[in-house]
């Protein structure tokens, strides 16, 4: 039904972040994988996609300084200090605003300028902020800005979108499916079973806890929809962690599939994979099946958090409703090598406590998954 650890392994090297950088977070690749450019370049401005150029420049602050190390090292503090100052410069340019064309043309679209405008100060609040703790090489501060600094250009970036759309067209096969035509925000309350608790990181200790998920229908509109459907009849209530291993904690029960009160039969998704180079998604077939398994993918099972969904071994177009955690660090594995990718769809990512899947064990429970904001992004036939 899904990956096992023996499955880590042997892909070739691929594109697996920025340059020679590494990404691993799950907000890190959705706020690099907005379709503000499809296919996505090995340089933005090629495509005049500047606010992604400027969104990679201060995603590699944060890069640099964990992968390559800050303590004495005076040329990676300079390296930041150009990616700041770059980012800086992109904020400037009069394509920053360039809205997404939608895959018919026809939707109308007009962005909150006044959200733009409050996120491009914001945005340019952090990176003074940001250059000033790079040139003191104040580490915690650099952490803190970084993170502002990215969060709101992301976010500014979205407001280029248009939201109740995408950017190709899906196929009319799958008319008949759930589709998420942007993003979704969803909330996941987890109970421990028996007398268990789960540890925060500030060492107190709760029954419950509650996770943040995005899943993003720009990549998987097919898997994200059917999710977020699931999620608003309030499928997945009460259901349990039915299994743990080495990498994942799978929801829901093997035997189930969600049954659609209109047709009466179990809704079946076929496989869903965006490559990062392609403009629209791939169905139906593998990586492997597809001869395509060296290439990389645009939401990558590459995140402690990656949300998956699962499906029958022996046929990889039975996915329903059951779904899993990625709770393996990714970075045990050299980048590029794993084979969960291709093998079966990647539809988000926790984005808050993640670190807490690795204290699910079975005989735990989702209390409730609900939609908190993307509810509008839905359409059900």
């Amino acid at each position: 039904v899904g990956p096992s650890a023996a499955a880590a392994a042997v892909a070739p090297v691929a594109d697996v972040g920025i340059r020679e950088f590494l990404v691993k977070d799950g907000a890190e690749f959705l706020r690099l994988g907005l379709p503000t450019s499809l296919p996505e370049a090995s340089d933005p401005e090629t495509l005049g996609d500047v606010g992604r150029a400027a969104q990679e420049s201060i995603e590699l602050v944060r890069l640099r300084l964990e992968q390559v190390g800050f303590s004495g090292r005076g040329p990676v503090w300079n390296a930041c200090l150009k990616e700041v100052n770059r980012a800086k410069t992109l904020l400037d340019s009069p394509d920053l605003f360039r809205p997404v064309s939608t895959f018919d043309g026809k939707k109308s679209f007009s962005p909150d300028r006044q959200r733009q405008t409050a996120l491009l100060d914001a945005t340019r609040t952090s990176l003074t902020n940001l250059e000033a703790a790079v040139r003191k090489q104040d580490i915690d501060a650099v952490r803190k800005y970084q993170d502002a600094a990215g969060t709101s250009l992301g976010e500014l970036r979205e407001l280029s979108v248009p939201r109740d759309a995408l950017p190709f067209a899906v196929p009319d096969e799958f008319k008949d499916l759930p589709q998420l035509r942007g993003r979704a925000t969803l909330t996941c309350e987890i109970a421990k079973g028996g007398k268990g608790e789960f540890e925060r990181e500030d060492g107190t200790r709760a029954k419950t806890v509650t996770l943040k998920m995005v899943v993003d229908g720009y990549r998987a509109p097919l898997t994200a929809g059917n999710f977020v459907d699931l999620a608003r009849r309030n499928y997945y209530d009460n259901l349990p962690i039915e299994s743990t291993d080495d990498i994942t904690a799978y929801v829901g029960k093997s035997a189930d599939a969600f049954v659609d009160p209109k047709t009466k039969q179990p809704r079946l998704l076929p496989l869903e994979i965006f490559y990062k180079k392609d403009k629209a998604p791939t169905y139906s077939y593998t990586s492997d099946d597809d001869q395509r398994a060296t290439e990389s993918f645009a939401l990558p099972f590459q995140s402690y958090g990656a949300l998956g969904m699962a499906h029958d071994p022996e046929d990889v177009n039975t996915a329903s409703s059951k779904f899993w955690f990625l709770k393996w660090d990714q970075s045990l594995v050299p980048p590029g090598r794993n084979t969960l990718d291709g093998s079966s769809a990647c539809f988000g990512y926790v984005v808050e406590h993640q670190e807490l899947l690795s204290q699910l064990s079975r005989g735990d429970s989702i209390v409730a998954i609900r939609v908190v904001d993307g509810l509008d992004n839905l359409h059900v036939p």
